[in-house]
């Protein structure tokens, strides 16, 4: 019994979709890589944003330096740099850190949020109507 040779195996353009795909996967996978950072650093300016507004909030309610940096690195996390700045009858609170993942490796790219909040003159006393 013999066997019929296989039709399209003298085809010039046989396994050229295999040869694309391994040429194109690897900037499939770098584009992935760079869309999973993207998002992580949307992720993490929204935790700094957080962060820096509940840091805001208690510099306003006068809570010390010590507690105010650690509400914003509770949240923003251990890495992240918390400057406070003070005016007349307001806080600044700024939260800053490196982007994630591949971003963050390949440049020197920071994060940062910033909030600001009125100083509370009552002393956190409201028992008045």
């Amino acid at each position: 019994m013999r066997h019929q040779p296989l039709q399209g195996r003298d085809d010039p353009d046989h396994g050229a979709v295999t040869v694309e795909t391994a040429v194109v996967m690897p900037a499939l996978i770098l584009l992935l890589a760079v869309l999973l950072a993207a998002a992580a650093a949307g992720m993490t300016t929204v935790r700094f944003e957080e962060a820096a507004r509940a840091s805001a909030r208690a510099a306003a309610r006068g809570e010390d330096l010590a507690a105010v940096e650690h509400t914003a690195r509770e949240i923003a996390g251990d890495a992240a740099s918390v400057q406070v700045y003070a005016a007349a009858n307001r806080v600044t609170v700024a939260v800053s850190g490196p982007a994630p993942g591949v971003l963050g490796q390949w440049s020197d790219w920071r994060l940062h949020a910033d909030a600001t909040a009125a100083v509370d003159a009552t002393g956190g006393d409201h028992d008045d109507p």
